[in-house]
């Protein structure tokens, strides 16, 4: 495997829909390659009501395996990250992950991916077994309401409340894409009571106003790799600068 002194191809975060054969609780797949650019200082992780597993080669030893919670809230970062990391966003704790075959095939295509742009499509052709080979737990029965704060607290690490909320920015997110629709009607369909309660959640999740959110959406020139057809009508979310 490349070491992350090797990385050569441009730096890019991306997520893609899952595959049809996949579970629902299957939110997206994702791709995150730099080498300080994108996680430079100021720079950090979104607030998420999503566990995300995840595989990923940097300067440590190997690649490396993991399986996190959702997050609170925003969590600035430590150091600028360089390598590339590859998983799956889930609504849910899987009940057991998939064998270590495909594992071993996702760390392969990851070192492929720090220096062959190219080389995006059969990474997501590995993340796609990884979504299919997923099994979860049959859905939970009917609980009393203090029961299910319970639960959910014990699987998740956070309140019912609070997971609710980053479920609620996350939706809000997807839409700040949009450059006609007002930051006003954007919190009402939403879900937030007004354009400040919007403003005060992305501060809160993202560490920053939805203002400087929308302004980081832009049309992306697609590379070669995104332009292939297995990609390019699954992607969501590409950022590049």
């Amino acid at each position: 495997m490349h070491s992350c002194s090797d990385l050569a191809a441009p730096p890019l975060y991306l997520e893609l829909v899952p595959p049809l054969e996949a579970v629902t609780q299957i939110d997206h797949l994702f791709m995150f390659r730099d080498a300080g650019v994108l996680s430079r200082r100021g720079s950090g992780r979104f607030a998420t009501d999503l566990f995300t597993l995840s595989i990923t080669c940097d300067d440590s030893d190997g690649a490396r395996v993991s399986l996190a919670e959702p997050r609170p809230c925003f969590t600035p970062r430590p150091r600028p990250f360089q390598g590339v990391v590859a998983g799956l966003r889930l609504s849910s704790r899987p009940q057991r992950l998939t064998d270590c075959k495909v594992l071993d095939m996702l760390a392969l295509e990851l070192g492929r991916v720090q220096t062959e742009e190219d080389d995006l499509p059969a990474l997501v052709a590995v993340l796609d077994g990884l979504a299919k080979g997923l099994r979860f737990a049959a859905p939970p029965g009917a609980y009393s309401d203090r029961t299910e704060r319970r639960k959910v607290r014990a699987e998740t690490g956070v309140s019912r409340r609070r997971l609710a909320a980053s479920r609620r920015f996350r939706q809000a997110l997807g839409q700040l894409a949009s450059q006609t629709l007002p930051l006003s009607d954007l919190a009402l369909d939403a879900g937030y009571y007004d354009q400040s309660h919007l403003s005060a959640a992305c501060r809160t999740f993202a560490g920053k106003p939805p203002g400087a959110l929308r302004a980081q959406s832009a049309t992306i020139r697609f590379g070669l790799s995104l332009q292939d057809a297995r990609l390019k009508d699954r992607l969501r979310v590409v950022i590049n600068e």
